[in-house]
């Protein structure tokens, strides 16, 4: 089981999602990613390559999980949460 940890933003992030979509992503996706983060989600490429990415919908919306694998640490690093619209351009902003 690896240890989540996250981002400062992450909280305020989640208070902006619907209640039923963030009870989802904290009682079934992050449970998964604590569990088994390698096969979740899927590696991102260029610039975020050491980054991954859990998608999801719920409610007609498309959402995305950014996340960081540190293996020798056993932790998961949760960098971002949120709508699909512009999210790579924020989280670009965020990390570099």
């Amino acid at each position: 089981m690896y240890e989540l940890r996250f981002h400062r933003n992450v909280d305020k992030e989640l208070k902006n999602i619907p209640t039923a979509v963030r009870r989802r992503i904290k009682n079934h996706y992050l449970a998964i990613l604590a569990e088994r983060p390698h096969t979740a989600g899927k590696a991102l490429s260029g610039g975020l390559s050491r980054f991954w990415r859990l998608d999801f919908k719920m409610m007609r919306t498309e959402y995305r999980i950014a996340y960081e694998i540190v293996d020798d640490e056993n932790a998961v690093n949760i960098l971002m949460v949120g709508k699909r619209e512009s999210f790579y351009e924020r989280l670009r902003r965020r990390l570099l």
